[in-house]
């Protein structure tokens, strides 16, 4: 009977071993704070499911949609909130309207149908951190914008645009700074230059994007 408990013991641990990093892989730690009282967004992330606050380290209270939430731009702390949330894998297959992808085998071109949440027949944009529409990339539909990239800030080198829609890129956050319109694709950002800005193209300089 001791023999069959320190087998169950020793598999009760060897479980814990394998399964404790696998769920902390499956998880991301985010500070998220609002400095000047105001709304800030932090991550790109669309489903509320995925988002638990871990600790408040403000003096002003984090209140679930009150102070703190997640909408169609991503995790946002406001009226003073700062906290630590965990940010935590996504379930099933479907993805959030606007959301980061890495491209699979049977992705086509335009986006059509079902397509990661659909709704794409008004036409859109797909951003990519690679000349020549490659490496990571994020795709928004008409009517979406992102005051802010997380991971792609800075860090956008092609750009596609499909449908009837056209793109406005800022090289700030919050749609500011510099802008140009693009109603068409441009393989390598290199080769557009930032207007009133001599010697300064749009590769790796994109902050903020609207799809109209």
């Amino acid at each position: 009977m001791m023999k069959g408990r320190s087998i169950l013991r020793f598999l009760g641990v060897a479980i814990a071993v394998f399964a404790i990093p696998a769920m902390a892989s499956a998880q991301k730690t985010v500070k998220c704070e609002s400095n000047n009282g105001k709304r800030n967004y932090c991550y790109d992330v669309y489903d509320r499911d995925r988002v638990t606050m871990q600790q408040q380290i403000s003096g002003s209270p984090c209140e679930a949609g009150r102070t703190w939430g997640v909408d169609s731009r991503g995790l946002w702390v406001d009226r003073g909130c700062r906290a630590i949330f965990v940010i935590g894998s996504r379930q099933g297959a479907g993805e959030p309207e606007g959301g980061w992808w890495r491209q699979e085998p049977n992705d086509t071109w335009p986006p059509r149908g079902e397509w990661h949440g659909g709704k794409w027949d008004r036409g859109g944009a797909c951003f990519y951190k690679d000349r020549n529409f490659s490496g990571g990339f994020f795709c928004l539909r008409r009517g979406e914008s992102r005051e802010s990239l997380g991971g792609y800030g800075d860090d956008i080198s092609s750009i596609r645009v499909f449908g009837s829609a056209r793109v406005t890129v800022f090289d700030d956050r919050n749609f500011s700074g510099k802008r140009t319109g693009i109603g068409g694709d441009v393989a390598d950002l290199r080769e557009l230059p930032v207007r009133g800005k001599a010697g300064h193209t749009w590769n790796n300089r994109i902050s903020s994007v609207a799809v109209q």
